[in-house]
């Protein structure tokens, strides 16, 4: 089996407002995938379909592993709790450890392992309270990689950060590629879809196309997604 994940029929509403309709994609492992659309398009729902996180009206959603990690978007954590950031990184351990047992040396080491791969090292003990929005992007970054999942799936990773942190995700991203990871990103920079994504899915509540980066972010595709090419972006076709 060569697909990640595949949905079959999805359709999914919030009351009387629909969100997804009848979305159908097959996303095979190993590549970068981003998930793309206009604003109320669907994205982060579509995600937490995948997880099982909302209900669905209609469709199927097989996954072929068991080891998924999710990085949420940021402004849904409280920052003001009282831990540090190898705290936060360690909790990435509980799957494996359980709520009971306490982090031995060795999932230490894998949190610091992790830390190191960010570029966070000397911030292991820092409340994260002190950390700007790049380093909390990071965290969670680190978090998810001692996880050591199959499936990475990410909300929005590139919003609100710096250069430099922006760049670290993607040496981090193409690592987990390179190992046969699997990693599926809610991304808005249209910009930087073909420097950084190898697949996309593009959605706008319907499915509007879903494949490789080279054959599907086309000018007829981003304009049935957002009404017009935005003035901005120009498409290595």
């Amino acid at each position: 089996m060569n697909q990640a994940f595949s949905v079959k029929n999805l359709t999914v509403a919030y009351g009387d407002r629909l969100v997804l309709l009848d979305i159908s994609v097959e996303v095979p492992r190993g590549v970068i995938c981003a998930v793309v659309g206009p604003n109320g398009a669907g994205k982060t729902t579509f995600m937490k379909a995948i997880l099982g996180l909302v209900d669905t009206i209609s469709g199927t959603i097989v996954v072929h592993h068991e080891a998924i990690s999710y990085v949420p978007q940021r402004r849904t954590i409280d920052w003001d709790f009282p831990v540090t950031v190898l705290d936060v990184v360690l909790m990435g351990r509980y799957r494996t450890l359980g709520w009971c047992r306490r982090p031995s040396e060795v999932d230490r080491q894998l949190a610091l392992k992790a830390l190191a791969h960010v570029k966070l090292t000397d911030y292991a003990d820092r409340h994260i309270s002190q950390l700007s929005g790049g380093e909390r992007q990071r965290i969670f970054l680190a978090r998810s990689l001692v996880q050591d999942a199959d499936i990475y799936i990410m909300d929005e990773p590139f919003v609100g950060v710096d250069v430099f942190t922006e760049r670290v995700i993607v040496e981090v991203l193409k690592d987990l590629r390179a190992q046969g990871k699997t990693i599926i990103v809610v991304h808005h920079d249209l910009q930087t879809m073909q420097e950084y994504f190898d697949w996309m899915i593009l959605l706008n509540i319907k499915l509007i196309a879903s494949g490789s980066v080279r054959e599907i972010f086309t000018q007829k595709n981003i304009e049935k997604a957002y009404g017009a090419l935005p003035a901005f972006l120009t498409i290595k076709e």
